[in-house]
């Protein structure tokens, strides 16, 4: 098998902000030789190899004493050291470093090519919001249940459009529904937060609406509402946008949680690729049904592909 490293990669990792980060929850304390750093190297050259065991990043790191050094390490970790390692220090730690990595280098990625702009929106936070369910053997995975012969974890995701990478990932069991895998799900004033029907809830709305959030998601087939009246769609443009209209939701829940009084927006399209039609909500009255169209789309290029 071929290795692969790129030095550069490990360089974009200011040392600086590993061994703050290590300090903060005393990472390295009772360590002689397995140290924050090391493990942070071994792991990433893991993953970027896929390195299926231990053994085999130990084996690889170790072929040359001259890379060990490029490296910045000491030696080759051995197994054992690296699995005592991975189960006794705190994750968080890598944590606090992927947060801090995503803040220094914000205004690099931000500015960089961004492949889906809508001009409308342009300068806007976009928040992606979307699980993946990733199966597992029970038999090698026994702590995975899911189903009865059947085992799994989800993968919870926040997806920042402007920066191409996630802010936000949990990993949970499997059978945890969407709407409770991530924590933060209220973002700063003005941002736009894009998501499937799984995360249809009447309380998140209202709690988005009063931090002036802007949600679009699919709204669920059985939602009860009533239609306020519709908008003009333009003249031969758009043409797989099938009906705009503003709605108040009229169920007893929606009563209930007080968002009855709320306007909102139901924006009907048409793709054509799977010969149905998609009805998107959201609580934005303003913008061109042309763009609440284009942003569901970015959602299911980016998250759902």
């Amino acid at each position: 098998m071929t290795f692969y490293f790129d030095l550069t990669i490990i360089n974009l990792v200011p040392r600086w902000m590993l061994v703050r980060c290590a300090e903060t929850y005393d990472a390295d304390k009772g360590c002689s030789t397995y140290m924050t750093y090391d493990q942070f190297v071994a792991l990433t050259f893991g993953q970027l190899n896929k390195c299926y065991t231990l053994n085999a990043i130990s084996t690889a790191i170790g072929v040359s004493q001259t890379f060990i050094s490029d490296l910045g390490l000491s030696q080759s970790p051995a197994r054992s050291i690296m699995s005592d390692g991975n189960k006794k220090r705190n994750y968080k730690v890598f944590e606090m470093l992927y947060h801090r990595l995503l803040a220094h280098y914000d205004f690099i990625l931000s500015k960089r090519h961004q492949p889906h702009i809508i001009k409308e929106i342009k300068d806007r936070s976009i928040k992606l919001i979307d699980s993946t369910l990733i199966s597992l053997c029970l038999s090698m995975f026994d702590w995975a249940k899911f189903r009865t012969a059947k085992g799994g974890i989800k993968i919870h995701t926040c997806w920042d459009d402007a920066k191409m990478i996630p802010d936000i990932i949990n990993i949970t069991e499997a059978k945890l529904h969407d709407r409770y895998g991530l924590k933060q799900l209220i973002f700063t004033k003005g941002t736009v937060v894009v998501e499937d029907r799984a995360y249809f809830d009447f309380d998140l709305m209202l709690q988005r609406i009063k931090a002036e959030n802007v949600f679009v998601t699919r709204i669920k087939t059985n939602t009860v509402y009533e239609s306020v009246r519709q908008l003009e769609l333009p003249d031969a443009i758009d043409q797989d946008i099938v009906k705009d209209e503003i709605i108040t939701l009229s169920s007893n829940k929606a009563k209930e949680v007080a968002i009855d009084n709320v306007q909102l927006r139901l924006v009907h399209v048409y793709k054509e690729d799977e010969n149905k039609i998609i009805v998107i909500i959201t609580n934005e009255l303003n913008w061109t049904a042309r763009t609440i169209a284009d942003l569901y789309k970015i959602f299911r290029i980016n998250l759902n592909t």
